[in-house]
Parts: structure tokens; C-alpha cells; sequence
């Protein structure tokens, strides 16, 4: 006998905005203490992102503070979860006023679809960390922001409208402002626990400021210290460029979209406009590969054709490497500012040739770090984008790279105070998870890391091998001297006069003169 399932008449449908608040744990909001830490980083990034877009070297202040201070005799141990009001500011190019609630109050709005490197995935993280802050004080955000080359600024006072996925603005006004001065400020509350984030942010903190030296930083903690980083270096990384996709690791659906919406009339046409670094050899060779006729129109493909070409693409040996310009590596000269922040005694860093995964163009950076400050053993750095990956070290592509090199080949031990630090950019990196927090062990990722870590190794050892020889010169040459100079002493007392030192080294050299 079969038995049906009874569903309610009434089908509801969640926004965007619903939808997240209720799955707000895959993104990182699944307790207070990363709750606190993630929005830090999140609105951290944003104003980067905005600094950099502006081309202006970014200065970002950070000020979290309690609502209510503990008591004297309050354990602060088992404070738990306090309200905090979070207030960051940046001096990037600010926002119009008609995109404030948009972008600010409205989820998966923003300018992060594009195929160009971004610090974000989906442009949500910003919203969802306001949205978290709404739900655990019921408090509106507020907007101040300006644009340069423009009298007044603007401030907003909004809330978020989960159910519908739509910004409320409480209070607007117009503030007077000079004509230079831009950035934006967004201050809200939110419910953290400070205690039990406070090592990871203000981990987050330094690993940032090594990643982008050419920022000034600046964090204002609960506890009434102000940790500031100042710039170290004057120098931008190069500006990421939007740019087409690469043939290699197209989907079918996305083949569709592309062929529904070219305005190319034929195959060849459609082959040179709709990707990179396809030039007219090129889409002739691998159309006749595929058996392809390169006047065929696009759009009367069916699905077969579609999944045909799409694994005539994945296949085809003689497209060209993914453009890297669509990228926007850290740089060796940013990389070795950022890692003096740690004073070890030598560091080397390495950038990759560009890359491709399922599509999307990478660049690894990789560099290894000896001596000097760091703590014993073997450190690991990560960044993504820009971004420090703190969470699940273990579960990381790098972190079984490392543990799988042999030190020993170089020279060095486990116990060596060694820092490896990796950089990947892509305009879509290998996330394992929504949270952003490790890099999935792909073969190609992996395989690029652990090249770029052995040329590092290489160069450290030699330069390791290179500072023990003059170490043991030095240590042999300083044997000797006191030796001499105890057998300059003797000589002096035995002969009644006086005996130079560079006499015996003469000596030592060929032979006493008289």
C-alpha cells in the first residue's frame, strides 16, 4: 500500500536574507566567540577592498567596546556573551547615498560577480555580520560616509528586514564635511564573547598587517589597549582586472549562459569573444578538434553539443595559461616587507607561474622564514587573497605539505624556529568550506605550493650554510687570536721585550721574521 506525505496548502518562501539567518552557523556565526571575530574580519576586509579599489595606501581603525564594564569582583573568566558596539573606519572612496541601504541592508548585492580576485566570495559576509548583530541586540546599524571631492557626507540609521531581504532606513541626514575627506564609518552592536576571541582577533590583527604592510592599522580592544600597525612600506599591490574565463574547466550551465547571451553568430566568433586568450589559430585548431563547424550559430546548440564541447575544452592541450590579470598577487617586495613585522634572521619568498582550477586562474606565493624572533619549531602562515586563514590549520592543503617535506635536505631541523607562509589568490579560491577558513587539498594547489616551498628551502639552506661558514671563520679566527696573544704574552715575558702579535700571525703564515 503506498502512503502519501500531506503538505500544507500554503508554500512560504524565505529571502535571501531569511535564509541566511537561519544557516548563519555554515558562514561562521555558530557561537559568540566567532561570531565576535568573524564580523571583525569581515567589515576589516570590506574597508581594504575599498581602499584598495581607490588606489589610496588604507588606513583602517577598529573600536569594540562593552556596553556594560564587569564589576571589580566579576569573574571575567565566565563573563560569557556581553553586548559590544563595533565601529569600524576606513578612508576608502565611500558610498553614494542611494547605495547605502543596498549595499549595506540588502544581501548578495555588491560587486563581487565578476571574474576578478576579490577578498570575498559572495559579497554577503559584510551584511550577514550586520544581520548578526540585529538579531542578538535588536539594535539599528549606522552609516556615515563620504566622497571625495564633495561638500557633505551622509549618515543613515537602518535596520534589516530579514523576511523580506530589504534595508529600513530610521534616520537620515546630510553632515558637513571637506571636500577631501572620504571614507566610510559603520558602527552597530553585536553580541560577542570577548574573552574567548581575544587571542584569535587579535591574531587576526597581526597576520593582517603582515599581509598588507602597506596598511595602518589600528584596534581599540575591550580591555582599554590600542594596538596600532603601522605602514610599513608605500607600495600597492597591482590592481586586479576584470577579465573574461579561461576555456578550461567550463560547466555546462555555464556554456549555456554564455552561448543564450553572445552576440556572436558564429563559432569561431563566439570562441574569440567569450574567452581569453583565444585568438583566431586557436579557436580554428580546436573547432576542427572538436569536429566542430566554425560557422555553426551558438545559440542552436542542443545539451549534447553543450557537454560536448565543454569536454572538448577540459581536454584541448594547446589553450594558452589563464591571463594572471585578472589576479592581484601580495608581491615579493609587499611579502618581505610584511614578514620583517616577525625579525626573523633571513627570509625568501618565491611567486608561481599562474595556474588554472576548474577554470579560474591562481597564483601560489610562497616564502620561508628562519631565526631571528620566531618561536621554535615549524610556524605556518596562511593567506588567502589577502585574507589569514586562522581555523582548522590541520585540515589545510599547506599544513600536509609541510609536514610532508624533509627539512633535512636543507639543512635544517623540526626544531628550527621556522615560519612557511603561503599566499593564494584566485578569482575563486579552493575554500573547503562557506567560512573561508582552509584551502581543499587540490592537486594542482598542492603541487604549486610544494614547488614554491622547496625553491624557498633551497635558498634559506644555502643562506643558512652560507652565515655557518662565516660563523665558524669567525669562531676559528677568534681561536687563534687568543691563542696569540697568550703566546705574545709568554714570548714578552721570556725575552724581556716586547712581542707583537702580527709577528706570530706572520709566522703562522710562512715563517718568524726577525
Amino acid at each position: 500500500m503506498l502512503t502519501t506525505n500531506r503538505f500544507s496548502s500554503e508554500i512560504t518562501e524565505l529571502s535571501v536574507s531569511a535564509w541566511f539567518y537561519r544557516n548563519r552557523t555554515i558562514a561562521g556565526f555558530d557561537n559568540p566567540a566567532r561570531s565576535l571575530y568573524v564580523s571583525i574580519r569581515e567589515l576589516v576586509e570590506n574597508s581594504l577592498d575599498a581602499c584598495e579599489e581607490e588606489r589610496v595606501l588604507p588606513e583602517v581603525s577598529v573600536f569594540l567596546k562593552r556596553e556594560e564594564e564587569p564589576n571589580d569582583d566579576t569573574d571575567i573568566l565566565n563573563v560569557g556573551p556581553e553586548i559590544f558596539e563595533l565601529v569600524v573606519k576606513d578612508n576608502g572612496k565611500g558610498m553614494k547615498k542611494e547605495a547605502i541601504p543596498v549595499l549595506i541592508g540588502k544581501m548578495l548585492t555588491g560587486t563581487k560577480f565578476t571574474l576578478k580576485q576579490n577578498r570575498g566570495t559572495f559579497g554577503l559576509g559584510g551584511s550577514l555580520a550586520l544581520l548578526y548583530g540585529q538579531v542578538t541586540t535588536q539594535e539599528p546599524i549606522e552609516v556615515v560616509t563620504g566622497r571625495d571631492g564633495e561638500k557633505h557626507g551622509h549618515k543613515i540609521v537602518m535596520k534589516l528586514d530579514i523576511e523580506t531581504n530589504q534595508p529600513e532606513i530610521l534616520y537620515e541626514e546630510k553632515i558637513s564635511k571637506s571636500p577631501h575627506e572620504k571614507g566610510t564609518m559603520v558602527s552597530y552592536k553585536l553580541q560577542g564573547d570577548w574573552v574567548r576571541s581575544k587571542k584569535r582577533i587579535i591574531d587576526y590583527f597581526t597576520k593582517t598587517a603582515i599581509i598588507v604592510p602597506y596598511a595602518s592599522l589600528l584596534f581599540d580592544t575591550p580591555d582599554g589597549q590600542i594596538l596600532t600597525y603601522n605602514r610599513l612600506i608605500d607600495k600597492l599591490p597591482v590592481a586586479p582586472r576584470e577579465m573574461k574565463p579561461h576555456p578550461r574547466g567550463i560547466d555546462v550551465e555555464l556554456l549555456k549562459k554564455m552561448t543564450n547571451s553572445t552576440r556572436a553568430r558564429t563559432m569561431k566568433a563566439f570562441m574569440k569573444n567569450s574567452f581569453q586568450r583565444v585568438g583566431n589559430s586557436i579557436a580554428e585548431e580546436f573547432l576542427a578538434y572538436s569536429n566542430m563547424n566554425p560557422d555553426e550559430n551558438p545559440l542552436v546548440l542542443g545539451q549534447d553539443e553543450l557537454v560536448t564541447l565543454m569536454n572538448k575544452l577540459a581536454v584541448f592541450e594547446k589553450f594558452l595559461p589563464p591571463s594572471s590579470k585578472s589576479l592581484s598577487p601580495a608581491g615579493i617586495d609587499v611579502l618581505s616587507a610584511g614578514i620583517q613585522r616577525l625579525s626573523p634572521d633571513f627570509s625568501v619568498f618565491k611567486q608561481r607561474s599562474p595556474n588554472v582550477h576548474e577554470g579560474h586562474p591562481f597564483i601560489v606565493e610562497t616564502g620561508v622564514a628562519y631565526g631571528g624572533s620566531l618561536d621554535p619549531g615549524i610556524n605556518v602562515y596562511r593567506f588567502a587573497n589577502r585574507i589569514p586563514l586562522l581555523y582548522d590549520e590541520r585540515s589545510d592543503v599547506t599544513y600536509r605539505v609541510v609536514r610532508n617535506l624533509n627539512l633535512k635536505n636543507y639543512g635544517l631541523r623540526q626544531e628550527d624556529p621556522i615560519a612557511f607562509v603561503i599566499h593564494i589568490c584566485s578569482t575563486k579560491v579552493p575554500y573547503k568550506t562557506v567560512g573561508k577558513e582552509y584551502i581543499a587539498d587540490v592537486d594542482i594547489v598542492r603541487k604549486e605550493i610544494e614547488l614554491g616551498f622547496k625553491d624557498c628551502l633551497r635558498e634559506i639552506g644555502e643562506k643558512i650554510r652560507r652565515r655557518d661558514r662565516v660563523y665558524k671563520k669567525r669562531k676559528r679566527e677568534n681561536r687563534l687570536t687568543e691563542y696569540y696573544t697568550f703566546m705574545a704574552e709568554i714570548l714578552s715575558s721570556a725575552l724581556k721585550r716586547h712581542v707583537s702579535i702580527s709577528i706570530l700571525f706572520d709566522s703562522g703564515r710562512g715563517g718568524l721574521n726577525e
